[in-house]
């Protein structure tokens, strides 16, 4: 049950004088909750990896464009989750492709350097206006990590438009929202710097200071996540995103939504997944499904 009504708030990391220190200490939690292991499922990552393989029908058959990379954020971790379970099928790998519109090179390199199937553009991507990077007889997934939330109406409106246009799939990955598991998950996820810094950054008297003095870290993720839960869109929301683009045409589209515990007993992986389908009907079907 969504508590409040979705308000686009500010968040720190957003900002141009956000310190990259602080980023660089979001940056490793959020890949160190893609790789967590705290259900009999498997982690965050593995369980991304089944919804993707259940929704997209010949998921090997796609190319998987990273539209808002960041620095690289679950990419490496969902390509070899993903590749790994298609190779226990007996199919060939799926490429991924990093882009962003402020291309994080330096990161990117290493992530390349240990994966063969991991690509980026070294070229500014605006996911407002990407165009297809695969070739004219491939299919291109477009998938948003933990990313659409910063994306205010006007403007995520837009990346629908360029995903349903230019792409043959998207998928939308969010582990906030604004429901009380969400709000309780975020308020565990705010006392993890106490652990987490002194396992990255023991030798950093700027990031011990800032944890354990001055506990900037924790309130840094306090507000972030909060607002990144008050920003998160409900499916309804995101189904009314696609209808409001003028003139935009939905009917070889279908829409599905749901929703799967990965992090008990509060973290929940709320996913969004729109594919272009083989045979053209008269009108999208709008499907959401827990």
């Amino acid at each position: 049950m969504v508590l409040l009504p979705r308000f686009h708030l500010a968040e720190i990391e957003d900002q141009s004088w956000c310190p990259s220190w602080l980023r660089e200490h979001s940056h490793l939690a959020l890949a160190q909750m893609w790789r967590s292991n705290a259900s009999e499922k498997g982690p965050p990552a593995a369980q991304a990896c089944d919804l993707l393989m259940e929704n997209l029908p010949d998921t090997s058959s796609f190319t998987f464009v990273d539209a808002c990379a960041g620095a690289g954020g679950p990419t490496p971790v969902l390509e070899a989750r993903l590749n790994e379970k298609l190779l226990a099928q007996g199919k060939g790998p799926v490429k991924f492709i990093l882009t962003d519109l402020y291309p994080h090179l330096s990161a990117w390199e290493k992530i390349v350097k240990r994966s063969e199937n991991i690509s980026y553009i070294e070229e500014p991507v605006d996911a407002t206006a990407a165009k297809k990077l695969t070739g004219p007889n491939e299919k291109e997934c477009r998938i948003f990590n933990l990313c659409y939330h910063h994306f205010d109406d006007p403007l995520a409106g837009k990346v629908l438009r360029s995903a349903v246009e230019s792409a043959d799939a998207f998928v939308i990955h969010e582990m906030t929202y604004r429901n009380f598991s969400a709000f309780m998950n975020t308020s565990i996820v705010i006392l993890s710097p106490f652990i987490t810094t002194m396992l990255w950054f023991w030798n950093s008297p700027m990031h011990l200071f800032f944890t354990y003095l001055i506990p900037l870290v924790p309130l840094f993720y306090a507000i972030d996540g909060y607002v990144s839960c008050i920003r998160t869109r409900t499916p309804k929301e995101i189904d009314d995103l696609l209808l409001r683009e003028p003139g935009l045409d939905l009917s070889e589209w279908e829409f599905k939504s749901g929703e799967r515990l990965v992090l008990p007993p509060f973290g929940y992986l709320y996913w969004y997944v729109g594919v272009k389908k083989t045979k053209r009907t008269s009108q999208a079907l709008v499907e959401h499904s827990s």
